[in-house]
């Protein structure tokens, strides 16, 4: 469950094992994945779990979007505006580019499977689009079953997070 502020419609929901944040008036929707594409997704790990397959970014007439996608199901979500994103375990602040902060944190899930041991995701730690309010997605912590990122924004603009981990930012 996902809270956040702005003026953006729920809009339908994303397709299984994607997530957003979003704002603004409209909600995108994420592309439904090829039954290939689910199945190596479905692979990530042989553990049970929920884990990290993908960030993306995109940028939309009227909002900016970053999709967190996940294989063997969704974590729970919460997604909060502060003054400072704080890395997680060691506590030091996490910069982020812009005047805005939001902080994802993702409950039961990791970006790493235990075994056999490796990366789920190996995408960069951080996202750089400097779209029009979307400016940085930074990774900020995987430890003990909470994986967190940091967004720095252009603006204090309205946003919209659903359930299925899509954030919407508006524009």
């Amino acid at each position: 469950v996902l809270a956040g502020c702005g003026t953006a419609p729920a809009g339908p929901p994303a397709p299984p094992g994607t997530a957003a944040v979003a704002g603004g008036t409209q909600t995108a929707r994420t592309p439904v994945p090829s039954a290939a594409q689910l199945d190596s997704a479905q692979r990530a790990c042989a553990r049970p779990g929920s884990y990290l397959t993908a960030v993306r970014t995109g940028k939309h007439r009227g909002y900016d979007r970053v999709v967190f996608q996940f294989s063997g199901g969704l974590p729970s979500v919460r997604t909060e505006r502060v003054t400072t994103v704080y890395d997680d375990p060691r506590g030091t602040p996490v910069p982020l580019a812009g005047k805005s902060r939001l902080h994802v944190v993702f409950r039961g899930a990791s970006a790493f499977c235990p075994q056999p041991a490796h990366r789920t995701w190996a995408g960069p730690r951080v996202l750089a689009p400097r779209y029009s309010q979307l400016l940085m997605v930074k990774a900020a912590g995987d430890f003990e079953g909470y994986l967190s990122f940091g967004i720095g924004l252009a603006a204090r603009g309205g946003y919209h997070a659903d359930p299925l981990v899509t954030i919407l930012l508006a524009t």
